[in-house]
């Protein structure tokens, strides 16, 4: 590589300190590993789609589980009036059948979360009427009807869908008991269901905490496999799965899709003249230029040593050349801080755009590849377009 020193004051400078663990990736930083509390809204929403979907798993057997409560609550009836517990019974097991429904996904076409509200306003509204009908139902059944709160509070992490939840069942034993209780009954009734509440408030709360911090390690350990350690860019094998991915959608749909494959010019000498520590900040300022230069779509990863490829979806020739030559020249603005003064280096990149003649990846790559070995035979620090086939 032609490692050049120039005055300080001829191009940016665009470097950072160096450590044995790099420092985190905006896409780390974006999810919040650094922070516990403030999700991003996508990470937020990736965090309840996932919690759906285990409750969604577990719906078909939890929700006959709390049915079947429900229904067993009836020998506690018979303790307390054996000639009011068949009616209760059978407000039970009406209130549990119109529930029932939502046990099961294909039964209503409802989110889960609504699916979890109506069980429990069907299944708690009928308790709360059973206990109304019997003696002192509502002072000696609030046990159960607060047990239910909790169960509630494990169905969502979102305090409005809790608030939905429990406001249904709480109105109508607010009514009922202001109807049929002593004040003081009544007050020590409320005060002991505002409790229950309260504490289904914070078994939410503990909850989300444990759901985030699960979650935020998955997605840590998800990205430390499909990144490399030292520069944040794709690895090899999950680069090659999107760039598969992305050629399966360009065949099948007739998208445009180029590739750009970059080497660092003489990087060997760089190591050699400056040190490895050097060379492994020439890489991460390389890759932090190429993540700002590109789009969203786009996907950039390392193939190994300084080698690095941007797959380009909905690209087409003339924007993947414009696309090549506009990293080629930000690459060749960086200056790398060095004891011997700032550190320049250049790249050369090959050029492939999708075309009938490539029936997968490795020759998309291939061409590519090839265009770079001419750019850098023409010379280095240049763009190469690669054949057609």
């Amino acid at each position: 590589m032609n490692a050049t020193q120039r005055p300080p004051a001829a191009h940016h400078a665009a470097h950072a300190p160096h450590s044995a663990t790099p420092a985190p990736t905006p896409a780390l930083q974006r999810l919040g590993l650094h922070r516990l509390r403030a999700l991003p809204q996508p990470a937020e929403r990736a965090m309840h789609a996932q919690h759906d979907a285990e409750l969604e798993q577990m719906l078909p057997v939890l929700g006959p589980l709390f049915g079947l409560g429900m229904v067993l609550f009836s020998v506690w009836d018979l303790l307390l009036d054996p000639h009011l517990a068949r009616y209760t019974l059978a407000l039970r097991a009406l209130a549990v059948l119109a529930g029932s429904a939502a046990y099961f996904p294909n039964a209503l076409c409802w989110s889960v979360q609504r699916r979890c509200t109506h069980i429990y306003v069907t299944h708690v509204g009928a308790l709360v009427l059973c206990e109304f009908l019997l003696p002192q139902g509502l002072v000696y059944g609030l046990a159960g009807i607060a047990a239910c709160n909790f169960a509630a509070a494990l169905c969502t992490l979102r305090l409005p869908v809790l608030a939905r939840m429990l406001a249904g069942p709480a109105a109508l034993y607010v009514a009922l008991s202001v109807w049929r209780l002593p004040w003081l009954e009544c007050v020590s009734g409320l005060m002991q269901y505002a409790f229950a509440v309260a504490l289904a408030v914070v078994v939410l709360l503990v909850m989300r905490v444990f759901q985030q911090k699960s979650f935020l390690l998955e997605q840590q350990l998800l990205h430390l496999s499909q990144h490399d350690s030292l520069t944040g860019a794709c690895n090899r094998r999950y680069l090659e799965e999107v760039a598969e991915r992305e050629l399966a959608l360009a065949q099948r749909h007739g998208r445009k899709l180029a590739v750009a494959m970059l080497d660092i010019d003489h990087f060997k000498q760089v190591n050699d003249q400056y040190g490895h520590e050097t060379g492994d900040r020439v890489l991460q300022a390389l890759v932090r230029t190429c993540h700002a230069g590109l789009r969203e779509i786009d996907h950039f990863g390392r193939l190994g040593g300084e080698e690095f490829v941007c797959v380009l979806p909905e690209t087409d020739r003339e924007d993947a050349l414009r696309c090549a030559e506009r990293l080629r020249h930000s690459l060749s603005m960086l200056a790398i801080a060095t004891p011997f003064g700032p550190l320049h280096f250049t790249v050369s990149v090959g050029v492939a755009v999708y075309g009938p003649g490539h029936a997968n990846w490795p020759a998309l790559l291939h061409d590519a590849d090839l265009a770079l070995y001419r750019a850098k035979h023409d010379g280095r620090n240049r763009v190469a377009l690669a054949h057609a086939r």
